[in-house]
């Protein structure tokens, strides 16, 4: 990393009269003379026969098309007699780690160009893969794809090290039909084209969640309500009506992941990026909105903070019933279910959309890291983008889908994943749970992206640090806490532009 960080004639018949003389009278009656014999009629000529029309010459036959020689990604060849080895980074864990493993070994032995993929799993979290990959790009050693979330590849794409899959994807002989394109769901394709780089698409959607409510539903219904919470002002009065901090029982699970603080900021109507790209706005009312509700369901011990110290702490409490709702991925389903099926008194559960300022004008954020090509060869960048291309095809994306929890990112996989959830043994005594997954497609239509830009890890520390100072720990003026966050924001935000925007 060098950087701080599109060719007859007709013949006319004469017919001549003949011409006879008129008979002599007599003066006595002699002998008549013979009669003069008329002369013969002069024959006509026979006609004049017209020449036999010319023939047409045979047409000269076209020279055969010459075809125009291949360019651009189309004139890169692959061979299995010349296999083409790329390597890929994720850090996958449980069921999705089992199911890229097996899906490398299907495709390995089946592609018809001779490529071999190697997966190999980063342990640790997202920061430490999005490390691992910076020191390899400095060392001159990225891998050929890695999972990357849309800011950690706008930050690579600084310096030209992760590539632009558009051509790939347009590409005549290697890409998708436009019938194809249409099969994914639009707002996952839009969300790894990046502002900064117009144009260009940076990554390739195999991942996608939402930040949902996880909700006890036999909890909520001694509290009176029949059904989860659509405003953020019944949101807030559950919660603290459900708390009981003499018996560590609280209404909100709160985790201080900005995707959340962002899930309340969308909620609000709010925005955190500016739609040009140009500077951060969540110091704006719906901001201000945002941390003012978590700020009083604290003060108000109505909200407990899960310590990152506290592994699957708020799936644990949510299962022994400490805690009403929780805002967490959607991703997290069917640890939920597995958590709540070892408890003592099982209860009934599922997730819903995160509750609206405005239930009719709805924003979710959806989040998710795609997958993203680093520069090296153009035969490595090609293999990778055709194992990118077989990996979303619709059966594989499907059981994909099954396995790690996410959404399919195809409209054709999607009924599958749905029936499959459905049927899955792990909700059979949760049906609500298993209906949820089908209503999380229901909410691509009204996603948001938080911040597709460089820089945006650092700001995330940013806004958490004032989450838990202003929010949690009750430091400090709502609106001067944002501003401030704000602007340290755009700097960072200005300092990670690329250079022509």
């Amino acid at each position: 990393m060098t950087r701080k960080l599109i060719p007859f004639v007709a013949a006319t018949a004469m017919l001549m009269a003949a011409c006879a003389a008129p008979a002599a009278q007599a003066p006595a009656p002699t002998q008549a003379p013979a009669p003069t014999q008329a002369p013969a009629p002069t024959q006509a000529p026979a006609p004049t026969q017209a020449p036999a029309p010319t023939q047409a010459p045979a047409p000269t036959e076209a020279p055969a098309p010459t075809a125009e020689p291949a360019t651009g990604v189309d004139a890169i060849t692959l061979s299995k007699d010349k296999p083409t080895e790329i390597l890929f980074w994720h850090r996958y864990s449980g069921g999705a780690q089992k199911f890229v493993e097996q899906f490398v070994e299907k495709f390995n032995a089946e592609n018809e160009f001779g490529i071999k993929v190697t997966a190999e799993k980063i342990d640790g979290s997202y920061a430490d893969l999005y490390s691992k990959i910076n020191a390899a790009i400095q060392g001159g050693t990225p891998p050929n794809i890695a999972q990357a979330y849309q800011n950690q590849a706008s930050f690579y794409r600084l310096d030209g090290n992760v590539i632009d899959l558009a051509p790939f994807i347009t590409s005549k002989k290697y890409g998708l039909t436009q019938e194809e394109i249409n099969d994914y769901f639009d707002f996952f394709l839009e969300s790894d084209k990046n502002p900064q780089f117009p144009g260009e698409v940076l990554g390739w959607p195999t991942s996608r969640s939402a930040a949902v409510l996880y909700v006890n539903l036999d909890w909520l219904k001694e509290l009176g309500a029949e059904e989860p919470p659509k405003t953020l002002a019944e949101f807030e009065e559950l919660a603290c009506k459900a708390s009981d901090p003499a018996n560590e029982r609280y209404g909100l699970a709160w985790q201080n992941d900005i995707s959340n603080f962002a899930a309340l900021v969308f909620a609000n109507g709010g925005r955190l990026l500016s739609e040009d790209a140009t500077s951060y706005v969540f110091n704006s009312e719906a901001g201000v909105e945002a941390l003012s509700l978590l700020k009083r369901l604290f003060e108000n011990k109505c909200a407990v903070e899960i310590p990152s110290a506290e592994r699957f702490g708020e799936q644990t409490r949510f299962a022994g019933q400490k805690v009403l709702f929780v805002m967490a991925s959607s991703t997290g389903l069917p640890f939920y279910a597995d958590a709540v099926a070892k408890a003592d008194k099982p209860f009934r559960w599922t997730y819903v959309m995160f509750p609206q300022k405005d239930p009719a004008k709805p924003v979710v954020d959806i989040y998710g890291a795609s997958w993203s090509v680093f520069k090296s060869t153009p035969e490595k960048e090609l293999a990778s983008w055709l194992f990118l291309k077989a990996f979303t095809e619709p059966e594989n994306i499907a059981g994909w889908a099954n396995a790690s929890g996410y959404m399919a990112v195809r409209k054709s996989a999607a009924p599958k994943a749905i029936e499959t959830v459905k049927n899955d043994e792990r909700y059979k005594n949760f049906p609500e749970a298993a209906e949820a997954y089908a209503r999380l497609y229901d909410m691509v239509a009204f996603g948001a992206v938080e911040a597709p830009v460089a820089g945006y890890d650092p700001v995330r520390k940013l806004m958490s640090e004032v989450v838990s100072a202003v929010a949690i720990k009750g430091e400090g003026d709502v609106k001067a806490a944002l501003d401030k966050a704000v602007e340290e924001a755009n700097a960072v935000l200005k300092e990670n532009a690329p250079s022509s925007y």
